[in-house]
């Protein structure tokens, strides 16, 4: 049984590794080399093993006999299919946001879509992406649901490669930042239903853009860009 100063470990170089690996510090399919990925960590190669195992189980990495460790890559299907889950989820979201969203928590929400619009309106899409993501988040935290911010969040990674491509999509912008308006609109009239149509349409609209692209690999983004990515729930 691991001693409380084992588990401190364990639990810092999970939350590390993992947040490395969202950030897009390791490429997907990167193999992750134990001897150097233990050496930035500071912990042994036993806790790196045990790191990796629990990492493996939230589908962040494979594991592979005799090979050893690398990130998960997600086919544009799979992206897809991870889109069609969150988009039931993003609705419970939203409508339980309608319900139980403070009037201060409501401001914030609409001062992160001022920043959205500002953002859209110089082109900055990086600012876009983060922005995005945080509004997502404040939507999921007003729901103050444990459990579906529990599964949203395991539902994140898998489309952080994909996420800023949707954007770039000429035209794309002006008709993101006006489904994110009727969500807020819905939460700030008290509309469960409506709120719930609305995050669903959004992510919908996030799936066909992706869909759209049947070359997803051929296109590319700044690095400034992708990082920004990290922390984005959906286009």
């Amino acid at each position: 049984m691991l001693g409380t100063a084992a588990v401190t470990r364990f639990e810092a170089a999970h939350g590390r590794l993992r947040a490395d690996i969202e950030q897009g510090r390791y490429a997907p399919r990167e193999r992750l080399v134990e001897v150097d990925v233990a050496e930035r960590l500071s912990i042994s190669r036993t806790t790196l093993r045990a790191v990796l195992v629990r990492l493996a189980e939230e589908g962040l990495v494979e594991l592979e006999a005799n090979r050893g460790a690398r990130v998960r890559s997600f086919s544009l299907d799979e992206a897809l299919h991870v889109l069609e889950a969150r988009a039931a989820l993003e609705g419970v979201a939203a409508a339980k946001a309608a319900r139980v969203a403070t009037t201060a928590e409501i401001d914030a929400m609409g001062a992160l879509l001022d920043e959205m619009t500002g953002a859209a309106a110089v082109g900055d899409l990086a600012r876009y992406a983060q922005l995005n993501g945080q509004f997502h988040a404040a939507v999921l935290a007003s729901a103050r649901n444990p459990e579906l911010e529990r599964l949203l969040n395991s539902l994140h990674f898998p489309l952080i490669r994909y996420q800023f491509r949707t954007l770039l999509i000429p035209g794309r912008k002006s008709p993101s930042l006006d489904e994110h308006r009727r969500i807020l609109g819905c939460v700030a009239r008290r509309d469960p239903a409506g709120a719930e149509r609305a995050a669903r349409a959004h992510v919908a609209h996030v799936q066909a853009t992706l869909a759209s692209q049947s070359h997803p690999e051929s296109q590319s983004h700044p690095e400034p860009a992708k990082r920004a990515i990290g922390a984005a729930a959906s286009g």
